[in-house]
């Protein structure tokens, strides 16, 4: 038994089924061939019958033709009209038997047998009955009644003798056939009754072999998957040899060995997640705390950048006017340097008027001290003439006069010129030391102005950097409500993980894994 434990049940059940097609193949090969047996010997005996019918129907037509045309010729030798169309006819139909009977010969019988009957039979129709019935027709009384009561009589005997023999013969073959058909009905009868009980202890046997070797293990295994489905793992099945079911155990005890580990890791798994569930509920409480503080010191951030916005951006508006005043401070000084040029460039052509009076105060001098040498050239040419020179004298002393008079007056012109000229250069060297001092504040004014410009562009992008800062700042409080939320969420998440964690923990808790 245990060897079959190594046999496929595929393989058994082709052996099974390949022996079950061999036995009703054969009964059935063998019934075909009775049947083939029996139908030829009903057909043996069907052709027998046959001829044995029409040899019945020939010897019925023969008397029929003889006691017919008897009356018939009896009747023409008393001198009354006949019709002999009834004793052609019984002629014929013998003739047509006996053409059927030459057809169907020798069938099942015996050769020589059906020849000697043919023979003798034919012999009877050619020689006595036709003859006998052209005799009735054109012959006289004497040769007919000769004819009938030797000829024909003769033949009609012997062939009741060869139709006896036929008979006999026929009825020893037809014995013969339904004793050879009864004998093969009664062996197929045997044969399909063993097979049939053949059959029925195969499939007994069948059925044995397949509750032992299918369903008795897969019973086995069904009960397995029960204690499994109840959480005992503790205990595997038996090897079962190499068959169908017997392959399943080994994968059977490799899936249990699995589910083992598994829920071995499992259990173990969910102690860690556990663990780790309870530390992440406890750090999400703490992060969540720090995200409130980090909340609130988000919007004081927030109102201080606010504040610090609004500084800036007065700051800003500070500085725009500062510029603008510099702008305007740089503008006057233009003017001022302008104008101060315009009286640079007057004094210079003051001091060069200046310089021109002087000379032409020199050549007054000059001219005073020539007129003045004439007039002296003069008196002293007016003392000479005497008399005649004073009227000259007086004039020479009067230019002389005058020319001294000019001469002073030149002087003090001169002095006044000098004075003037020099007051004049202070004045130009003051006007031109205001120059510088205007070129040096119109410096000073376009570089403060150039300042208060990128003092202005620096509180712009001051006022911008801090705007984009506040919306930064509004960002983060955005996202650190979010991440309250996302933290209150995670909280809630750690706490149904942990929940399920001890749910799961139960569930395995069912299973039974000890040692196997």
């Amino acid at each position: 038994m245990r060897k079959l434990r190594n046999i496929t049940i595929r393989l058994m059940m082709l052996v099974i089924l390949g022996t079950l097609c061999v036995l009703f193949g054969g009964v059935s090969l063998y019934s075909a061939w009775a049947l083939e047996q029996i139908s030829k010997g009903n057909q043996s005996d069907n052709q027998i019958i046959k001829q044995m019918a029409a040899l019945s129907q020939g010897n019925d037509q023969y008397f029929r033709f003889t006691s017919r045309l008897n009356r018939l010729v009896e009747e023409k030798a008393e001198g009354k009209d006949v019709d002999f169309t009834q004793v052609q006819l019984a002629m014929e139909n013998m003739g047509k038997q006996i053409s059927y009977m030459k057809s169907v010969s020798p069938g099942p019988m015996d050769e020589k047998v059906s020849k000697e009957l043919m023979d003798v039979w034919q012999a009877l129709f050619e020689q006595g009955v036709k003859k006998q019935m052209e005799l009735a027709l054109n012959g006289t009384i004497e040769q007919y009644v000769h004819h009938a009561k030797n000829v024909t009589p003769a033949l009609s005997r012997e062939l009741g003798n060869v139709s006896e023999n036929f008979n006999n013969a026929a009825n020893i073959k037809i014995d013969s056939t339904i004793e050879e058909v009864d004998n093969l009905i009664e062996v197929t009868q045997i044969v399909i009754i063993i097979s049939v009980i053949l059959g029925g202890i195969i499939l007994l046997l069948t059925d044995r072999y397949l509750v032992a070797m299918l369903q008795k293990p897969l019973e086995n295994i069904r009960q397995h998957f029960v204690k499994i489905t109840e959480g005992d793992l503790s205990q595997s099945l038996e090897p079962f040899g190499n068959n169908c079911a017997g392959r399943l155990i080994p994968l059977l005890n490799d899936m249990q060995n699995s589910l083992h580990e598994a829920v071995s890791t499992i259990r173990m798994g969910s102690d860690s997640i556990y663990r780790g569930a309870s530390e992440i509920a406890k750090g999400n409480n703490d992060l969540a705390s720090r995200t409130e503080e980090q909340a609130t010191a988000l919007e004081q951030t927030a109102a201080s950048m606010e504040e610090i916005t609004a500084a800036v951006n007065q700051n800003m508006e500070h500085a725009y006017q500062a510029r603008e005043l510099a702008e305007v401070a740089s503008v006057t000084v233009e003017k001022g340097n302008e104008l101060a040029e315009s009286v640079v460039t007057t004094m210079d052509g003051i001091s060069n008027s200046s310089s021109k009076i002087a000379d032409i105060i020199n050549v007054i001098n000059n001219i005073a001290f020539q007129t003045n040498i004439l007039a002296l050239n003069a008196s002293v040419e007016a003392a000479r003439a005497g008399a005649h020179g004073r009227g000259f004298m007086v004039v020479a002393n009067e230019v002389r006069n005058l020319a001294g008079d000019s001469a002073k007056a030149a002087k003090e012109i001169e002095v006044l010129i000098a004075d003037s000229t020099a007051r004049v250069k202070k004045g130009a060297k003051l006007v031109s030391d205001m120059e510088n001092t205007m070129e040096d504040i119109l410096t000073g004014v376009k570089q403060v102005t150039s300042i208060m410009k990128e003092i202005t562009i620096a509180s712009e992008e001051q006022s911008k950097g801090i705007g984009q800062v506040s919306v930064a700042i509004t960002q983060m409080d955005g996202v650190t409500q979010q991440n309250a939320s996302l933290v209150e969420q995670v909280s809630a998440a750690a706490i149904s993980l942990e929940r399920q964690t001890e749910e799961l923990q139960l569930s395995v808790q069912k299973f039974n894994l000890a040692h196997r």
